[in-house]
Order: C-alpha cells, then structure tokens, then sequence
C-alpha cells in the first residue's frame, strides 16, 4: 500500500487514538518544529518579532502551519503517534530523521521554484527543520529515560507474599483480555494488565481509572518488569503472545520468541515468585486437521507456526505443573464477537463485517469444520478455571467451547445470510487453509460446570448491529487485525528481547511437540 493511497483513504488516521500520550507527543513535535524556527528567525536571520507580521514575510507563517501539518501527517503515517510502544528509541528517530530529511528536500526544492517574495530563506529552512529533528529526538531519549527509571524504581521494591485477590493478566488489552479484566474488577480481584498497549488505551477505556486496577505498559519479554509485576501476584492468565496463523508467519523468528522463549520465562519467574495458579490461553488449533471429533486426549496435528508453538508453550508450561504451582491449560475454539479490542481476522466476525459492508459473504472451504466460542464466553471459562478448586483444575487442559458451536464453515455463511439477506454468498474451494475439526468439550462442561451463554447466531446479531452503526472503524484497518498491524509497524517495533542460557531444544518447536502429545495422552 503507497504512502499516496493510505493519505487519500485516512486508513492511517483511523489508527490514531485521542489518547493523552497521543497528544502529548503531537503537541512536543508541533512546539519543536515552531521553536527552531523562532531560534533561526532571531539568532539565525536576525530578525524581530514584529518582522513576521510585515507585508514581505506574510507568507513565511502559512508555508510553516504547511511543514507543521505535512510532519503531523507523515508522523502518523510512520507509526510515531499510533504505535509508538512498539518502536525501539533507535527506529523512532531513525524515522524522525528520514522523515525530516525528505521534507527539508522538498522545501529546498519548493523554494528554488517560488519566487523571492515568499520570504523564507534556505538558511532558515535548514534550521527548522534541523533543529525540529534535534529536539524531537531528544524529546524521545528522555522519554525512554525516565521510562527505564521507573522501571529501575519498580524493580526495587520488596517482594511481596502471594495473594490469591491479586491477578497479573498479561495481554489484558487485547481481544481476550479486555473483555476478561472488567470481569475480574466486578469480582473484587486486585488486576495488574502488563502490556505494550499497541492499539492505545482505548480497549480498557470502561475500566481506566478503576481503583483496583495496575496498567503495566511493557513488553512481557522484560525479566525485570516481570519480575516486579510478579510481586504478591496469586495468579497468573498468560493471554500475550502473537495470535492467528497469519500473523504467527509473518516472522517466525519473531513468533518462536514472543509465543514460546518468552511464555516459557514467564511460567519460571511466575513459579519462583510464589504464584499458586498460571493459566495459559492454548488453541483448539493444536488438533489441526482431523476427521473424527476430538477432545482433550486426541494427538496434536498442527498445521501452522501458531499452533506449534500453542503446543510447545503447553509442554514448556506443563513441566512446571507442581504441587505448588497449579498450570491449567485453556484450548479456545474459533474466537467471535465484540470486545473492548475487536478484531476483524476472525472468520466470523470478518464474515460478519464483510456482509454488511461489501455485501458478499466469500467462504473459502465451505466443508471445513470449526468450533466457534464467544470472547465473553472465553473469558468466563477463564474465571470458571480461576476460582475452581485447585484439584480439579491443576495439570490438566480444557477445550474452551461448545458441543452445539461446532459449525462448517459453509454453514456460518448461511447463518450470516439469514441476518443479512441482501449479501450474497460466494464459495471457494481453493483453499490453503487445512485446518478442519470439531471438538468435544464435555470435559469442562462435566468437570467445572462450565456452558457456554452465547450462541452463535446472537453473536452474529452482535457483530452484524456493531458493524452498521459504525461503532467501529472499517474491518480492513490495521488496528482490527493481528496481521496487518504486524505488516503495518513491521516486526521491528515488537524490539527483540532474546533470552539467553536456555537449552536449544526448547527453541525447538518439532522436538517439544510430540514428546507433549505422549505425555498430554497420557495425562489425560
């Protein structure tokens, strides 16, 4: 997609949250493009205030408002206001100084072609612009100072002993997590959210302010921030990670090391600081492709990176299952419906949304099963595992689903249709996608009781009513899709955090996962 066509459309404006953060930063690099022009007025050209009001120079202060408005734009195109979390100090001004560096050429050549009258000179464009990237960047260094500071502070407090009302979610806004954290506030839990907040603040703006409620604003690949958050901390819902197969391929290195290095890190350092519980959000995905119905017992069949590393994360986490340290491993079936961080790279809702905007309902493999689940009901199950006696949830895996929302995908179409006349349905059958199962959830229903309340076709109503009055943005943008944010800010704004001293074969997703299917079987 050109720079060109993201402007004309406003796909990169959609992105842009009014958050304080936001427009703090709008505000700083506005203030310094303005204040190294005034600096190279005075001292530079020597000239007074009341010279810019002067009939000669009348034009020097709308072509400024026009750098201002062509950096606030280009600024928003790079990602600097939209995901700023996920830049490193070294990409963001890297990005700051190309983008400055283009736009002091196309001053240079605007000014070879206007004429004398405009009244700014190359001396004092050089400046400007010069000194906006100079203050800019260094805005962002003592940014990244006094965040490294506090982390510093953080560290340092004492440890504190486990409490079983305080719960660290990690991933807490994002698709799962927003909808989760509200749930835990309502039963009186203490909830810590350690995320990087790529998509803003907006997923748990219900909740901002809650007095029970620590957001963490960090990459969960931190040993030293997960070490803090860790403190006094009773249980632990692992949500973080690189989520659908798409997004998982975009940069296998990347995906190996958030989904399976890091997750294994945070189950050592959750264990060694006393949290009795760590719940882990698998996939029904780790069953692949499958004729026959499956259930916790059946063998791993994983037809992508994702689910690869849900199986090897499984089998890292499971090793650490103590007598002490209950892990409980929670496999969703397909994800649909409406959360503080909705997302449009799930089949139904992208099903949903493409119905009620373009009027085509397209199904690629319409013969393929999968097992669907609401995110309210997801993050119920995860509070049904949390407060469940710790014997019968110790060790073991749940599907998270249900037996009556095991659908083809064909037949999602036509109940999509049925809310939605107008569209039509299309078939394709050139599919690369080989994934197709149902599952049996008996086990968590027999188990901990646990039912689903959604059905499939309310939770097509709900995406279907959210769609059409506009309460969210266009499906197609970045910020509703796991991939193309991830193709958006590149993988180079999730840093690289690479965690060393570890033994090789953990890294190794193909010798982890068939010695976990033996053991799964036989635990089950």
């Amino acid at each position: 997609m050109t720079l060109l066509h993201r402007l004309i459309s406003f796909e990169a404006f959609f992105a842009l949250r009014p958050t304080r953060g936001s427009a703090l930063r709008i505000a700083a690099d506005a203030s310094s493009l303005w204040a190294a022009f005034l600096f190279g007025w005075f001292f530079i050209e020597d000239q007074n205030l009341a010279a810019l009001a002067a009939q000669e120079t009348k034009y020097i202060l709308p072509f400024l408002g026009l750098f201002s408005l062509l950096t606030f734009i280009t600024y928003v195109d790079a990602g600097l206001y939209t995901c700023p979390h996920g830049y490193s100090l070294t990409t963001k001004i890297s990005r700051i100084a190309r983008i400055n560096l283009v736009l002091l050429i196309i001053g240079g050549v605007v000014l070879a072609f206007a004429p004398p009258s405009l009244g700014i000179t190359p001396r004092i464009l050089l400046t400007t612009l010069t000194g906006a990237t100079l203050l800019a960047c260094v805005a962002r260094m003592i940014s990244a100072v006094l965040r490294s500071e506090d982390r510093e502070t953080g560290g340092s407090v004492a440890h504190e002993s486990p409490d079983e009302s305080r719960i660290l979610v990690i991933g807490g806004a994002g698709y799962i997590g927003s909808a989760l954290v509200e749930k835990l506030l309502n039963l009186g839990k203490h909830v810590t959210v350690l995320d990087a907040m790529h998509y803003g603040d907006e997923p748990l703006a219900r909740v901002a302010g809650h007095p029970e409620l620590t957001i963490v604003r960090e990459d969960f690949r931190h040993i030293e921030v997960l070490t803090r958050v860790m403190s006094g901390i009773g249980a632990v819902i692992h949500l973080g990670g690189l989520v659908g197969d798409p997004a998982c391929a975009v940069d296998p290195d990347l995906t190996v090391d958030i989904n399976v290095t890091a997750t294994k890190l945070v189950g050592e350092i959750a264990k060694a600081r006393g949290a009795k519980r760590f719940i882990f959000a698998s996939s029904c995905s780790v069953y692949g492709a499958c004729d026959e119905a499956v259930d916790e017992t059946s063998h791993f069949n994983p037809q992508s990176l994702y689910a690869r590393s849900k199986v090897a994360s499984e089998a890292l986490l499971g090793a650490l299952d103590s007598d002490d340290f209950a892990v409980t491993c929670l496999r969703f079936a397909t994800v649909y419906g409406i959360s503080g961080r909705t997302r449009f790279d799930l089949v139904a809702n992208l099903l949903c949304a493409k119905a009620v905007r373009d009027g085509v309902i397209t199904v690629f493999g319409a013969d393929q099963w999968r097992p669907f689940v609401h995110v309210d009901d997801v993050a119920r199950a995860i509070m049904t595992a949390l407060t469940a006696p710790v014997e019968r949830v110790a060790g073991e895996v749940f599907n998270v689903g249900s037996d009556t929302q095991n659908y083809t995908l064909g037949e999602l179409a036509a109940l999509i249709k049925a809310q939605v006349p107008d569209a039509r349905v299309v078939s394709d059958d050139n599919c690369t996608d080989k994934r197709n199962y149902r599952v049996s959830f008996a086990k968590i229903r027999d188990r901990l009781g646990f039912e689903p309340a959604w059905t499939l076709e309310r939770g097509i109503a709900q995406v279907i009513s959210v769609v059409r009055s506009n309460e969210v943005g266009h499906y197609s943008l970045p910020t509703y899709s796991n991939v193309l944010y991830l193709k958006e800010c590149g993988s180079q704004s999730f840093g690289s955090f690479k965690i060393t001293g570890w033994e090789t074969e953990y890294m190794n997703i193909d010798r982890i996962a068939p010695s976990h299917g033996v053991r799964q079987t036989a635990a089950a």
